[in-house]
């Protein structure tokens, strides 16, 4: 009977040392982001122990990473329904709901992940929901509650200063604030408290790559590298540090140090063409894009990177054939998902490439709209819209728009007037476009063509030569090009040759109106070295001799 009892302790004891192994390799699985791996772990736990619901949120953390959101989601609802008072699956369900840009949604997920530790001073106790939900609240590219998370790591600082994890989030959610200040002081107080975890030591390198000091970011990524020369995310960082500083072969192989300490998987592989889009390597992104997808056509996320990634390539390029098949790749993502689950950025990059392959204006006006309609509080969407506007040639509605966009923005400069100045004298609203290009002048006073575009609204509203406005403006235009008589005759002078020939031969009218012929004459030569064929000018100076 003892013998049997001993057996079972020994077999229960066993039993416990197993689970507890395997959830600390899950845990380095998910550490490492060998997410294919630590799935499997977690699905063995989840099996093993159904109603544990950290089981349940870290298998959902896998889906989530793998890019499986639905099987993430009900992961997190499994686990909420097992466990309700477990704030770890409601922290997933709130990042996923920033996944889709609903914040409302989003906030009531992570404010019920925190109610179970709020006492009655309105003071969170539970530091791990604190670092779950701050960290959830920033890991998403689309939408962030950056805010909010620093408020509550704070909360959680104040309360325990020595939590890794925390201080960890903490320092995460100061970068997406590019506050690296801050985000340098978190971090390396969870140095002090675990300096043998390569993790803090990798964050801190993204500081400086972020800022472009890369000689610093390699001196803290070789610190990482001493903790752990295996360590996945410092190796994917290299790749990074690499590509910034387009050492393309450089960051190839650190790459492939990472899918060799991580995994090769096509959700591994889609994340570092995320990060190249991310970084504004979008020609990189499209390469690695359709690299991949010679092997996986089925990964929906792909035909929407490719769609975003050829939008940026052709906004420096101008090319019709790629971006139509963008169009067709973003085209073909949104026909197989949901709409509910479509995001701004989708119809922001739909509008966009409709814009760039003609015949398609009218639908990207209403696609934009779609996106402002999503989130009125994203200026750059209104502005993008004036743009398309002005595109079509809708200058009044261009107008209104570049009105409304620069009473909501934050901050405004000298070319969003410029833009709004032009669609206003396109409107031959004459007063309003003089009235922009003002503000840009008093914004920018050495830039030409804020007088040029003076001198053409002034000159439309004055049709009768009353007024020697136009005059002065087109003067300072003219003056501020040939102040620099070198540069002006080797490069500015054909650069600007139209808004000469304008300025010039107005000059010109304006002297032949007053019969001070020499004056005219001299300002229709000018025209005429410029544009040899203008025919009024070579009227003018016929009857001038």
């Amino acid at each position: 009977m003892k013998r049997s009892i001993l057996s079972l302790v020994f077999v229960s004891l066993a039993f416990f040392n197993a689970m507890s192994q395997s959830l600390e390799q899950g845990m380095r699985d998910l550490d490492f982001e060998k997410y294919e791996s630590a799935r499997t772990v977690f699905k063995s736990l989840v099996f093993k122990e159904p109603t544990n619901g950290d089981y349940w949120y870290f298998l959902g953390q896998t889906y989530t990473n793998l890019l499986n959101l639905d099987s993430a989601a009900f992961c997190y609802k499994q686990g909420s329904m097992i466990a309700p008072t477990n704030p770890a699956n409601y922290a997933g369900l709130g990042e996923l709901e920033l996944m889709s840009d609903d914040k409302v949604k989003a906030k009531e997920y992570f404010d019920k992940a925190l109610s179970f530790s709020k006492n009655r001073a309105g003071i969170y106790t539970d530091i791990r929901a604190l670092t779950l939900v701050a960290t959830s609240m920033v890991n998403n590219a689309n939408s962030k509650l950056i805010d909010d998370a620093e408020k509550l790591i704070l909360m959680g600082y104040e309360q325990d200063k020595k939590n890794y994890d925390l201080l960890v989030a903490g320092g995460d959610v100061y970068l997406e604030r590019n506050d690296g200040g801050n985000s340098a002081t978190f971090y390396e107080r969870a140095i002090g408290i675990n300096p043998k975890n390569p993790k803090a030591y990798t964050r801190v390198s993204e500081i400086w790559k972020r800022v472009k000091n890369f000689e610093q970011a390699q001196t803290d990524l070789n610190r990482a590298f001493d903790k752990d020369p295996n360590y996945a995310p410092a190796w994917k960082l290299q790749a990074e540090v690499f590509y910034s500083q387009r050492k393309f072969e450089d960051a190839k192989k650190a790459y492939s140090s990472y899918l060799n300490n991580s995994e090769p998987s096509i959700a591994n592989q889609i994340r570092f063409a995320r990060i190249l889009f991310l970084s504004k390597e979008f020609q990189e992104a499209l390469v690695k894009i359709d690299e991949i997808q010679k092997t996986d056509k089925a990964n929906l996320l792909l035909y929407r990177l490719r769609g975003f990634s050829v939008c940026e390539v052709t906004d420096a390029k101008a090319d019709l054939e790629l971006a139509k098949s963008g169009l067709a790749s973003l085209e073909f993502y949104i026909s197989k998902t949901e709409e509910k689950k479509l995001t701004v950025t989708d119809y922001e990059y739909l509008a966009k490439l409709e814009a760039k392959v003609g015949g398609k204006d009218s639908i990207a006006i209403i696609h934009m709209n779609k996106a402002i309609e999503m989130n009125p509080y994203n200026t750059d969407l209104i502005s993008d819209l004036a743009k398309l506007y002005n595109k079509m040639k809708r200058f009044s509605e261009a107008t209104s728009t570049f009105e409304l966009y620069l009473s909501k923005a934050k901050k405004v400069n000298a070319a969003d007037y410029f833009l709004y100045g032009k669609a206003a004298y396109f409107a031959k609203d004459f007063r309003k476009a003089d009235s922009a290009f003002t503000k840009v002048s008093e914004m920018k006073a050495d830039y030409p063509d804020a007088y040029l575009w003076r001198g053409n609204s002034n000159s439309s509203l004055d049709p009768d030569f009353e007024s020697d406005l136009p005059k002065q403006f087109y003067e300072k235009y003219i003056s501020l090009l040939t102040a620099d008589p070198e540069k002006f005759e080797s490069t500015l002078k054909m650069k600007n040759k139209a808004g000469l020939i304008n300025a010039y031969g107005y000059l010109g009218f304006y002297y032949y109106n007053l019969d001070k012929k020499a004056e005219a004459k001299n300002y229709y030569k000018l025209v005429i070295e410029l544009d040899p064929n203008n025919t009024k000018a070579q009227t003018v100076l016929a009857e001038l001799k």
